[in-house]
């Protein structure tokens, strides 16, 4: 008697099974975006380089580089002092000290989504009295692509005459977090976590 109702159970199973939502975290951003917008940082600022004498000491302007209550702001800013410190500059909080004054604007530090879908995406459906029911998503193949964009841009100027040393070019940083699913096979491909990072994460 019982096998006539194991089709069903079965067809039940993986419908409930298809439905079930992961919530990441409850902050107003998440992990992953939040290393996203780090990781775009880190490549933007990697790609300073000034054409100044190495141990020159240099005093970082930060009026053009927005809030500096924005956390993410605040770890651009010091992405790009280690980026200094990495190719042999010192770095000072007074002006008078200074050999060299660098000015740095921040043109973009952001995330850009892009979600495609072959199938019958989530809807809300109105039911009178109750409100509304929000059908699950039934995809076949779906792809959604996250991107970093960070734009920075450096000029260094002496700290004494304030003639030019370095108007270098915008320089830009990406970072991804791709994931693709065709039923219920997913596949994704990051540049989140270094693969030493990623090593210790499986330990």
């Amino acid at each position: 008697m019982m096998t006539r109702y194991l089709p069903p159970l079965l067809a039940a199973a993986v419908v409930l099974a298809g439905c079930t939502t992961l919530r990441e975290t409850d902050p107003e951003q998440t992990a992953r975006q939040q290393l996203l917008l780090s990781t775009a940082a880190d490549h933007a600022a990697s790609q300073i380089k000034p054409n100044l004498p190495a141990g020159n000491t240099i005093y970082v302007d930060t009026s053009l580089f927005g809030t500096s209550e924005d956390y993410k702001n605040l770890y651009a800013l010091n992405s790009v002092n280690a980026a200094l410190l990495r190719q042999g500059y010192s770095l000072t909080d007074d002006v008078d000290q200074a050999d060299a004054i660098l000015k740095i604007a921040n043109g973009a530090l952001s995330i850009d989504n892009t979600s495609k879908l072959f199938g019958i995406p989530s809807a809300s459906v109105p039911i009178p009295l109750t409100g509304s029911l929000k059908t699950p998503e039934l995809a076949l193949w779906k792809s959604e692509e996250r991107t970093g964009v960070a734009k920075l841009l450096a000029v260094f100027y002496d700290a004494k005459t304030g003639a030019p040393l370095d108007a270098g070019m915008p320089v830009y940083g990406f970072s991804h977090y791709d994931r693709s699913k065709i039923l219920f096979y997913g596949r994704t491909r990051s540049d989140l976590i270094p693969l030493e990072g990623k090593a210790r994460k499986e330990q």
